[in-house]
Order: C-alpha cells, then structure tokens, then sequence
C-alpha cells in the first residue's frame, strides 16, 4: 500500500483537515483551517496523508512550537487517520514527516496529551514511537462534548518524545523487541492496578519497586458504551494509580500487551533521582 504525505502550505489543504477532525471527533472541536495555515506559516506543522486507491486524505497531523521548561518544543496537538487506513502504517508515516520538520529546526522534542485509557493511542505512543510520559493532568481539557471524551473527566498524560534519539530511530524502523506483559508477569513486575473482569480493581500502593504494571482496558470506547459508571471508575482507577507513581518518580516507558493481545498495561519505570545542590554540597553561602 503506498502512502504520500502532502505538507500544508495553503489554506485548501488546511481545510482539507475539517472533514477528517469531523469524522473522528466530531464537529464540535474542529480546529479552523485559518488557523491552521497562520500556524504553519509560523513554524508550526501540517501535513495530510493519502492512501493509494483512495480520493480522500486519509489522515493528517498538526502541531505548533511552544515553550516548555524554558526550552523549545513542538507541541502535537492533533493526529487523526480515518478507521479504513488505520494499521496501514500512515499514523507513523505522519509522525515522522512532523519529526523531520522539527529536526530541521533543531528541536529535539515533540509532545502531545493523550487519554491514559486510550490503549490502541498508548501502543502507538510508547512501542511504535518509543515515547515516554512522566506527567498527568486531571480533567485537563474540561468537559468535552464529542464522541470520544463526552461524559467523562477529560484526564490526560502528557507524553515527551525525544525524536533525536537512537531509541526513536530503532522504534520507526520496528529494530526494537518490545516485550510482552507476560514477560514482565514472570520477571514479577508488581501490578499497581490491574483488571477484575470489566472493572479495576483496588489500586496499591508506590512503595520502592523499580518497575510497576498498571493495567487498562484493551477498548476503552466499547467498555464506557455498554456501562458509562465502569467508564468512570476505570478514569478514577488509573487517576489513582498514576499521579502518586509520577509523583514519587516514575515514568510510563512502555505500553506492554498479552500475546493474544487481550490484555495491556502500562510499564512504569522509576526514574534517577537528581541529588540536590543541598546534598552534593554546591549551595552558594
């Protein structure tokens, strides 16, 4: 299946965008192409993606620079590809055009949110790109009236991906073996939340372990449809879990799956803890 990917420099191609956000979230979040071509004509990032055989763009990415611990970034802030051309490979064609647009511009570092209950965004993100997140936001966007967020807090973790990396380059070329959650069950890694049928179960608690598993649905979407209250308690779960383990220094590395691929969790990794300038001495008197 051969993909084209066509950078954003006029308005039509901006507005080529709408009917894509449209199918995906629906009308109510649309970002105007106006925007869009005032973005990219100031060193932010639109491209489409098109898919032989089929007359309409297939996808698209858009991202603006920013400013984040007085450092340049790039922030993602959209990355749709219509369900027919999903597994097509057009997702990661996508983010590499965007990350060769900010290597250009000597940016080492592209961010975005993502909903932690999201596991086909979480695969994506940590095994197809090598992405890491060390930061949870709750209810972040406010209440969210489309198809994929309404009903629920909008939490979020903010993903860092450092595209000037040899981990990101082996993970675009599929170079790197990505374990399995069964792997890391007979290593012992400790479940900090894990499933009870359709519902978590009690979340533990962070203690002095080097690795954690914190599982989540593998179809968010089709759970929160049958049950919206399993929905809910499924956010305050994973809230639970995750803001006390970044807080005590962990990171999400990888989004681990079942070789059946019916279970997932998230695979957290405590983080090297900096000493302080107290402690190393260096404190200026």
């Amino acid at each position: 299946m051969a993909l084209r990917i066509e950078v954003a420099h006029d308005i039509e191609t901006c507005r080529a965008t709408v009917p894509i956000q449209e199918e995906v979230w629906s009308g109510d979040v649309v970002v105007p192409p106006q925007l869009l071509l005032a973005v990219t004509h100031n060193g932010g990032f639109v491209a489409l993606g098109h898919v032989d055989g089929d007359e309409r763009p297939a996808g698209f990415v858009f991202g603006f620079l920013g400013i984040y611990d007085h450092h340049f970034r790039h922030h993602s802030h959209m990355l749709a590809v219509r369900a027919p051309h999903r597994r097509s490979g057009l997702a990661v064609a996508l983010k590499e055009a965007q990350r060769d647009h900010c290597l250009d511009q000597g940016i080492d570092t592209i961010a975005w949110t993502m909903d932690p209950l999201e596991a086909r965004n979480a695969r994506f993100n940590f095994a197809k790109l090598g992405a890491f997140a060390r930061t949870y936001g709750r209810d972040w966007y406010g209440e969210m009236p489309d198809k994929l967020n309404e009903g629920l807090p909008s939490d979020r973790l903010y993903i860092e991906w450092r595209i000037a990396t040899d981990h990101a380059d082996k993970r675009l070329r599929g170079a790197d073996t990505v374990p399995t959650l069964d792997d890391a069950e007979r290593e012992g890694v400790r479940y900090l939340l894990r499933a009870d049928g359709d519902r978590p179960s009690a979340v533990g608690t962070v203690e002095d372990d080097s690795h954690l598993l914190v599982e989540i649905p593998d179809d968010f979407q089709l759970l929160k449809a049958r049950d919206r209250g399993v929905g809910l308690a499924w956010r305050l779960a994973v809230r639970e879990a995750l803001e006390p383990a970044f807080a005590a220094g962990y990171a999400i590395v990888e989004h681990l799956r079942s070789p059946e691929h019916r279970r997932g969790a998230y695979l957290l990794v405590r983080q090297p803890r900096h000493p302080s300038p107290e402690e190393t001495g260096e404190v200026m008197r």
